[in-house]
């Protein structure tokens, strides 16, 4: 559904990346340090969460280590510890928050160092009932977390393409040819079914979903840029991406 030949596509020029927020949030006087750690957040909780409870941690303690991590990395001094891993963010995210895990103190200090109020209001309760253990536990949470990564990001790419159809006033259209895009889709309807719907041809109808599953190409490379600084940085983690989803 998508390959590399989109990362040839579209403008080169990369935007601020989440690397470069992180940076930035060591800045305690930065206005964008909240910023930074929203974006983070947005992009990494739930891979995060589900890292932890296939570790072997309940719903209370992994949401609580959750909200605890991401706050140290609020923490000037606690970023400062942690050295810039080269290549890709989510090892960044994966190393921080190991060595966040091996710190008893940390963890004992974390509601306190959040002033008891959480980051941000996160759906944990949704994300559990997500949540599917594998039952014979041969499943390694590294693994977990890399396809729940890649999940997100493709989510949050068909929640921008919903947008921009919205915002073009075709949120009709975008539902009806929704289910050509994503992964885990339902079988999506004939195209004599969304031609009725939309009251084009069916001819026409083929025409639109292919431009939806460019545009959705496009979507899901501009979340990738968002954590990558060069394009071959970005054409790996557009392999990893794939190979993550295939497992």
């Amino acid at each position: 559904m998508v390959d590399d030949a989109v990362l040839r596509d579209g403008p080169a020029r990369f935007q601020t990346t989440l690397w470069s927020d992180v940076l930035v949030a060591r800045d305690v006087a930065s206005p964008r340090r909240r910023e930074a750690l929203e974006r983070l957040i947005r992009s990494y909780w739930k891979p995060v969460y589900f890292y932890l409870r296939c570790r072997g941690r309940d719903p209370e303690a992994a949401s609580d280590a959750v909200q605890g991590f991401f706050t140290a990395l609020l923490e000037k001094d606690y970023l400062r510890s942690v050295e810039r891993e080269r290549g890709k963010f989510r090892t960044f995210i994966r190393v921080a928050l190991d060595r966040y895990l091996c710190d008893e103190y940390d963890r004992a200090t974390a509601e306190k160092r959040g002033g008891g109020r959480p980051l941000l209001s996160l759906d944990f309760a949704s994300a559990e009932v997500e949540f599917v253990p594998d039952p014979r536990g041969g499943e390694a949470p590294e693994r977990i977390f890399r396809r729940e990564w890649a999940l997100q990001v493709i989510e949050h790419a068909l929640e921008a393409l919903r947008a921009e159809y919205s915002g073009s006033g075709k949120a009709g259209e975008f539902e009806a040819l929704v289910k050509y895009l994503s992964v885990e889709a339902e079988r999506p309807p004939s195209y004599a079914e969304v031609a009725r719907m939309l009251g084009v041809s069916e001819n026409e109808v083929k025409n639109r979903i292919f431009r939806a599953r460019r545009r959705y190409r496009d979507a899901i490379l501009r979340e990738i840029r968002c954590s990558t600084e060069t394009g071959e940085e970005a054409e790996e983690e557009l392999r990893d991406l794939f190979d993550a989803l295939s497992q």
